[in-house]
Formats: C-alpha cells, sequence, structure tokens
C-alpha cells in the first residue's frame, strides 16, 4: 500500500496540463542542453519560467532530484507547487513578489523543503532572478536554479544537537561542581574543628606521633578545601567572564604590578613592560586574572637569580600575541601541554604550594575572548608563556 501523501501528489501532479514551449524558444534549445551539461556535473537543478505565456522549462536535473523522470512533472508552474512543502510556499511567493516590486534589488534566494517520489524530505536552495521585464515593468521571463542541500541541513542539525547537548552538559557539571563543593566544605569544616578541639583539649595526653598525626590530617583537610575552592572558581568562570570590551593591557600591569609589590619585594623582583601594548578586545577582570596568574607563577618558580619578568607584545594580523617571559627553573617541553590542565602540578606540594588550576583558568579566558595560549621552556633557562587576544579594530 502506498504512501498517501505521494499518492496524491502523484494524482495532482498527472491532472496538470503540460505545457508546451513559447514559439520564441522552440527551435532555441540548444543552450539549455549546453547549460543543462555544465549543471549536472554540480547535481544543480535549472528553471526557466516564461511568467506571461505560463510556461515553466525545468530541467531533467531538477526533476530526478525528487526522484521523478522527466515525463512525470509537467512544464507548468503549478508542478512545483503541488511538490513543495505548503509550510513553505507562502514564503516563496512572498520573496517572488518582493523580488518584483523592487525589480530585483531584493534578491530572490529560499532554502525550502520538497517533498521527494519516495515521501522523504528534500532541503533545496532555490536562487532566481527576473531577466526580462515589458515596459510596464511587469516580469515577463525569470531564470534559476535548484541545489539539494539535504545533507547540509543535517550536518546543521547535527551540529545544533551537538551544540545543545555539550552547552546542557556543561550547565550539568558547572552545578555538579557547585553542588559538590558545597557540600564537601561543611564537613570539612567539621574535621579541622574536631581535630583542632582534640588538639586544644588533649594536648598534654597526647604524644609527640598523634600531634604529628592531626598536623597531616589538619593540612590534608585544608588542601582538600584549596581544591574545592579551585574547583568551584572553574566552573563559576564561564558565567563571569565579562563581555568582550576594549582593554587597555598596559592599565591593567599597573594595576597588577601594585597588587603583587609584596610578593615582588620579597623576592627582589623585577617586572618590565612596555606602554604601548594596544588595546584588546577582553574583560579588564579577566585580563587582570590572567596576568596576575602569569606573574605570580614566574615570581614562584624561581632559580637562585633574583627573578625577572619581561611582558612583550607584537601583533599578528588581527590579534595581539603577548609574551610573559621570566629567568625562572622552566620545565621540560614534554609539560607544555600538560600544564594548562585541570589541578595539573610538576612539582610537589613541599616545594611550591598552590592548586595547578591557574594555568587552566587563564586558558579558559582567552580561549573565551577568541585567542590561544602555549607555553616555551627549558629547563633552567626560564619560560616563556604568550596569549593572544583580538586587537581593537
Amino acid at each position: 500500500m502506498g504512501d498517501p501523501i505521494n499518492n496524491s501528489l502523484a494524482d495532482k501532479l498527472s491532472a496538470i496540463e503540460d505545457r508546451q514551449p513559447p514559439p520564441s524558444i522552440s527551435a532555441g534549445t540548444d543552450w539549455q542542453v549546453m547549460f543543462e551539461a555544465i549543471l549536472e556535473g554540480t547535481m544543480a537543478g535549472y528553471w526557466d519560467w516564461y511568467i506571461q505565456e505560463d510556461y515553466e522549462y525545468m530541467s531533467p536535473i531538477f526533476k530526478k532530484m525528487f526522484g521523478y523522470e522527466e515525463h512525470e512533472i509537467p512544464n507548468n508552474p503549478e508542478a512545483w507547487q503541488v511538490i513543495i512543502h505548503p509550510d513553505d510556499l507562502p514564503g516563496v511567493l512572498e520573496v517572488f513578489h518582493a523580488h518584483v516590486q523592487s525589480k530585483g534589488k531584493v534578491p530572490y534566494e529560499n532554502v525550502v523543503r520538497y517533498y521527494h517520489k519516495d515521501g522523504s524530505i528534500v532541503w533545496v536552495f532555490c536562487r532566481g532572478k527576473v531577466i526580462e521585464w515589458d515596459d510596464d515593468d511587469n516580469p515577463l521571463r525569470m531564470v534559476g536554479s535548484h541545489v539539494d542541500v539535504t545533507e547540509l541541513k543535517q550536518i546543521q542539525a547535527d551540529l545544533i544537537e551537538i551544540t545543545d547537548n555539550l552547552a546542557s552538559s556543561n550547565k550539568e557539571l558547572g552545578n555538579f561542581a557547585r553542588i559538590v563543593s558545597h557540600d564537601l566544605r561543611e564537613p570539612l569544616r567539621s574535621i579541622t574543628g574536631f581535630l583542632g578541639l582534640l588538639e586544644n583539649r588533649y594536648a598534654e595526653a597526647l604524644g609527640k606521633e598523634a600531634k604529628e598525626f592531626i598536623e597531616f590530617a589538619v593540612s590534608g583537610a585544608t588542601r582538600m578545601r584549596s581544591l574545592i575552592d579551585g574547583l568551584l572558581e572553574y566552573s563559576r568562570l564561564g558565567s563571569k567572564i565579562q563581555e568582550p570590551v576594549p582593554v587597555s593591557v598596559g592599565d591593567v600591569l599597573q594595576l597588577v604590578e601594585g597588587n603583587l609589590q609584596i610578593q615582588l619585594n620579597e623576592s627582589g623582583g623585577q617586572l618590565l613592560f612596555p606602554a604601548d601594548i594596544p588595546l584588546v578586545m577582553a574583560g579588564n577582570l579577566q585580563i587582570e586574572q590572567i596576568l596576575t596568574n602569569l606573574i605570580s607563577n614566574a615570581l614562584k618558580f624561581r632559580s637562585d637569580e633574583a627573578p625577572r619578568v619581561e611582558i612583550t607584545w607584537r601583533k599578528v594580523k588581527d590579534m595581539c600575541e603577548i609574551s610573559v617571559s621570566d629567568n625562572g627553573i622552566g620545565f621540560d617541553e614534554e609539560f607544555r601541554e600538560r600544564i594548562f590542565d585541570v589541578f595539573q602540578r610538576l612539582h610537589s606540594r613541599e616545594e611550591y604550594e598552590g592548586t595547578g588550576i591557574g594555568l587552566a583558568i587563564c586558558r579558559k579566558i582567552v580561549s573565551h575572548f577568541g585567542g590561544e595560549i602555549w607555553a616555551q621552556s627549558t629547563p633552567g633557562q626560564g619560560t616563556d608563556v604568550i596569549f593572544t587576544l583580538p586587537v581593537v579594530k
């Protein structure tokens, strides 16, 4: 038993009268054959509508696109209106009238659905143009093409679904991180609180070894609290990032220098940066966060020499490439990607404090504003962390 929709379409098509070409073109079809041969390589259907004669030639490829043989679709403008999706026909007619009323200034373009002979939907990009007008500006002849874009529409739908799923997953992960962080904080406070009470109340009864155990437990709970706080900060970052605005990196650097003055003084460090860094499209708070993280790392992972941190820049096409270079301990090149992962550390906590989340935050911020971030280093010879941001045009 056939598809009732397609049976109905077939009946309607068979009832439409097949128009004959106007005498003016009946002897001049060689150019059509040549044109169709060119279009066949692109699988584009061609149509030629003589509006006053109510005749519309539709090429064999045009008809084959919808599963029909040439004789199954009459050369009549009513025919394509039978197989187009009824919800899309009003839009097509609206664009046609706008094209005619503007004398061709409004382009005739549509992406619409047609019914295939087998019942499936064929998405088509249709484009046309009135090429002949009478003395009263009435359209006489219009030509155009149809291109099957069904596969592209499916790819688009798949990408939208993937994007929606990713957005949903990211939201769920963010909510999960916030819930876990909140729920874990309370028992950690209880653990550290009771350990403190235990040490205070029974200090005399506790031996040296027991006190060390308590210190280890408190230290572990404190580190866990820092990791939870870092996870929470990372999960909230997406919702806190500002919309891009013109930002003066030089002004932000002066602010960061003031904020890090104690660390600079304690380490005997130098922070050098030029005054001519161009404006970039980003967020003031986020640029401050990036530079604070990178300069703090340069001061933290220092060698026996006094730390020297230098900021340089160069313009690469429409991006500002900013480098934060130091003379610190550096790292092996094999870790250049790993250092940007969440909670990844190259050194023990005993050597250097921190949660290992700072560079992950930097990468997330830079990526949000359309830039990239990477690092170059050699053990014992310092590190260069480079990131790019769009320049204000």
